[in-house]
């Protein structure tokens, strides 16, 4: 059961929501299907939304009181809660390359928990993950669902440039690097997809609330798909998803 939530004004101009401070499917879906309402019937009052695992930020136009935003918007939480909520996601496969010359760390978490790489590859690609959040890097998501097997503290030495595409594993999550940055996760391998785009609409191939899963391939299917991406003939295999 979804436990009571707090609002209250988020410095002069912004409105935060907190749930429950666990990680949680449930609490997670409640948030993403309250700012879908939200932002349905609102959109005019709001520069913008930030979902994290437990919470959801909403920027304001500065003609907008907080307060008095907060005593309107209360009404519309109770209303999702008879059952009117947009729960549509997406489903997006992610092509990676787990080859040794885009993946300079899978042999060291391989044996740290005694698998062959071919084990970890396998365990890495088998789950549904959800897209509980992005952020560190504009369209960097943070995703749920990594096999408890594969649970790795993040590198004691941080990267100073972590390759775009590189998929990592940091700690009990795995993640996929927007664009070239530091970074001290484990790098297990790379996606030839650009997952963010300023001059799209949206710019993230992914949102909070999809879901993503990893498809093994190789150095050439990677050359290949990057090839088509520059001349801007493909696009990722992205398709509702209902669980």
């Amino acid at each position: 059961m979804i436990q009571p939530v707090s609002f209250q004004p988020f410095g002069e101009h912004a409105v935060l929501i907190n749930w429950t401070s666990a990680i949680d499917v449930d609490v997670h879906a409640d948030i993403v299907a309250f700012d879908r309402l939200l932002l349905s019937k609102h959109s005019n009052e709001i520069e913008e939304t930030v979902i994290s695992y437990h919470s959801l930020a909403i920027y304001l136009s500065h003609d907008v009181d907080p307060k008095d935003f907060i005593e309107t918007i209360k009404p519309i939480f109770k209303e999702r809660r008879t059952g009117n909520r947009d729960e549509a996601s997406f489903l997006i496969q992610v092509p990676v390359c787990y080859e040794p010359e885009f993946a300079p760390d899978l042999k060291q978490v391989a044996d740290i928990h005694g698998m062959s790489v071919d084990e970890v590859i396998d365990l890495h690609t088998t789950p549904t993950y959800k897209v509980y959040f992005l952020g560190f890097l504009p369209g960097f998501p943070y995703l749920g669902g990594l096999n408890p097997k594969l649970h790795t503290p993040r590198r004691p030495n941080p990267r100073p440039k972590v390759e775009q595409g590189a998929v990592g594993i940091g700690g009990e999550q795995t993640g996929i690097y927007t664009m070239d940055s530091p970074g001290g996760w484990n790098i297990i391998g790379r996606s030839p997809l650009f997952f963010f785009d300023p001059k799209k609409d949206p710019p993230s191939v992914v949102a909070a609330g999809d879901y993503v899963q990893f498809v093994s391939i190789s150095k050439e299917e990677f050359l290949h798909t990057r090839f088509l991406l520059e001349k801007d003939i493909y696009l990722p295999n992205k398709k509702p998803y209902h669980d």
